[in-house]
């Protein structure tokens, strides 16, 4: 068989685009958890994606990577494990229970109808929540903010330090290559500066590199510690939007898995739908449901590798500029990453400080992508009530706790509907009670 040249490039490309989530995600998931986690999360972020990108080219046949979810990364570990201390099994148990049901309601078409219920601007005031969160740890893992316990810091760092000024150079770095690099290959920004970051260590450090082990971090501390038995307690709540009255942390779990759920179907379908759109398929729909499927299986299998939510990249695009078409490009990707494996040891090594701040312009970078995207979504001038959802979630942020900052506009979305929109939604209705029960059982 012949592989098309542009599915070649269109591989190396969303490899090269990619790749940042590789180092990024095990560097937001053990902050939150435990740092002594990083090498084992990288080795399985990296098999999570390998084998998830080249399912989907193989059973839906499309250039899409699979990795897990930046946003999500950061709402697992920050709020569920390090802010509600709930177990790392626990909550892993929701996010493999949340795919399975994902799963099914993709099987028996109820998620399209569903996802679509979901008001928009929820979905947006979502995104804007978590950019801004993420903005923030970027900026404290760089120096800009120093730490304190008493939500987010106004407290400023040494802007003369060498950390802080090599940040606001290799932010720099990355807008410039963005701005003149090839469309297909604007992502790649990322990466790069990362590489760079880690090259600079010595220097900025003062230390040396250690030695490189050829080899792969151990992932036994992180696979199969997922509490299915907790945790189907309450995942049925899922199907039914019937929360009972809970007082203890048991009780938020139900909630959570159900915002897991909703900001799936919301954040999934947007991205597949521009995902596919450019193909001009007759079987759009058909395409969809299939990577639909796909995700709800990583997600759940993810769980069991101790990942988060595991979906499509919308970064998948630069393979589609590329002329890549199918799902040889996905395989390429998968396979591209195999090597890449070999890097954990050596990377675990480093100091965990060291990592956030190496990783902490492409982050603030991805938050600085969903702050345009929100933004770039909303229209203001048409729609100016829009941004009361938005100033909803500052109690949430400006505490540090997303939780808050996803429950206030979901408990305020049926009001605001009707007030703004003159309407009464069932769906904006479920939503706000789902709301005002996660606050219940966040304060009680």
């Amino acid at each position: 068989m012949k592989i098309r040249t542009e599915e070649i490039i269109g591989g190396l490309v969303n490899a090269s685009l990619v790749s940042y989530a590789l180092i990024l995600n095990p560097t937001i998931v053990s902050g939150g958890i435990d740092p002594n986690l990083f090498g084992a999360l990288m080795t399985t972020t990296i098999l999570v994606t390998i084998i998830f990108t080249i399912v989907n080219g193989l059973y839906a046949n499309v250039p899409f990577v699979q990795s897990v979810y930046m946003g999500e990364n950061a709402f697992f570990a920050f709020v569920m494990v390090a802010s509600l201390k709930i177990p790392y099994n626990d909550a892993l148990g929701v996010v493999f229970w949340s795919g399975i049901i994902f799963f099914i309601i993709t099987i028996i078409g109820l998620r399209k109808r569903f996802g679509q219920s979901i008001p928009r601007e929820l979905s947006l005031t979502w995104g804007f929540a978590v950019a801004v969160f993420l903005l923030y740890l970027a900026l404290s893992d760089a120096g800009i903010f120093l730490p304190s316990n008493t939500g987010l810091p106004t407290i400023p760092g040494d802007y003369k330090s060498p950390t802080v000024i090599t940040f606001f150079i290799l932010a720099a770095v990355i807008i410039f290559l963005y701005r003149y690099l090839p469309q297909a290959l604007k992502g790649a920004s990322l990466i790069v500066s990362i590489i760079i970051a880690l090259i600079l260590v010595p220097f900025i450090f003062n230390t040396s590199y250690p030695s490189f082990n050829f080899g792969i971090a151990d992932p036994t501390n992180v696979i199969l510690k997922v509490d299915f038995i907790n945790s189907w307690k309450w995942a049925p709540f899922i199907l039914i939007f019937l929360l009972v009255e809970l007082v203890d942390v048991t009780g938020t779990l139900k909630a959570l898995v159900t915002i897991f759920l909703l900001v799936e179907l919301v954040d999934v379908t947007g991205t597949l739908k521009a995902l596919v759109t450019p193909f001009k398929l007759k079987n759009e729909e058909e395409v969809i449901e299939k990577v639909m499927r796909v995700e709800g299986v990583s997600t759940a299998v993810g769980a069991l590798l101790g990942q988060p939510t595991v979906g499509t990249y919308i970064e998948s695009a630069g393979a589609v500029t590329a002329g890549a078409r199918t799902g040889i490009a996905s395989i390429i990707t998968g396979l591209i990453f195999i090597p890449v494996l070999f890097f954990a040891p050596f990377l675990s090594k480093l100091p965990f400080s060291i990592l956030l701040w190496a990783t902490s312009p492409a982050l603030a970078t991805v938050s600085g992508f969903i702050l345009y995207k929100v933004v770039q979504e909303i229209d203001f001038k048409n729609e100016p009530a829009s941004s009361i959802l938005l100033l909803l979630t500052f109690p949430g942020i400006f505490s540090g706790n997303l939780l808050l900052a996803f429950a206030i506009p979901m408990a305020s979305i049926f009001g605001y509907e009707y007030l703004v929109k003159k309407k009464l939604s069932l769906a904006s209705l479920v939503v706000s009670i789902i709301g005002l029960i996660i606050l219940g059982l966040y304060h009680y």
